[in-house]
């Protein structure tokens, strides 16, 4: 039987493929060998993210906040819970030492019950903190520490803080520096911001620090 002429040309591609691969020289034996493939033939992997993935966030951050030990100032760094606000240092700071840092010989002047009212930066950089009365009920050697562990602690929440002012129900309040000194003011003036620099006494020779 005569094959169609369709067919005999489908036939000769067909012979024509496997005399050509034959004589590539590519082996033909029925286990499977290792090629090597040429570069460039896959693109390569370059290790970026996957588009949409959420990136890693800390969940919390330090800040430090001011206690005492024997008299001075210590510096503790403490890690608080994201997003951080103005408040949050002050009030971890009016919680006071834990009971593995009290043992350390940590303590506050802060009398307890004090609670932070308000809290703000203003333009000109001073931190003011409105305060409850209980706070201001403290004299003496208690209340310069007290003042200072607050000023130390509100100024690390600003870069470059120019200070703190203290408010009791909306009103300036006017409280003594390291020295035990109260800087008089003009009536209708707002008082001196307390600084880091006015709580020089109580500063260690060598700062004192620790991480909670």
């Amino acid at each position: 039987m005569k094959l169609p002429r369709c067919v005999m040309k489908c036939l000769g591609a067909a012979i024509g493929c496997v005399i050509a691969i034959t004589g590539c020289g590519l082996p033909t034996d029925d286990a499977p060998s290792r090629v090597e493939v040429p570069s460039g033939v896959f693109p390569e992997r370059n290790n970026q993210p996957v588009v949409g993935a959420a990136p890693d966030t800390p969940t919390t951050s330090l800040h430090a906040v001011y206690f005492l030990r024997d008299g001075l100032l210590v510096e503790l760094q403490r890690p608080l819970a994201a997003p951080v606000f103005l408040d949050a240092p002050l009030n971890n700071l009016l919680a006071g030492p834990t009971p593995a840092e009290a043992e350390n010989g940590l303590e506050s002047a802060i009398p307890a019950g004090t609670e932070v009212v308000d809290v703000q930066l203003l333009r000109n950089n001073v931190v003011s903190i409105h305060l409850n009365e209980v706070f201001f009920e403290v004299e003496g050697a208690q209340r310069v520490r007290a003042v200072a562990q607050l000023v130390l602690t509100a100024s690390a929440l600003a870069r470059d803080s120019q200070g703190v002012l203290f408010f009791l129900d909306g009103v300036a309040q006017l409280l003594p520096d390291g020295a035990g000194t109260i800087a008089q003011v003009q009536p209708g003036e707002l008082p001196r911001a307390l600084r880091v620099d006015d709580f020089s006494e109580l500063m260690p020779l060598t700062p004192l620090r620790a991480v909670s």
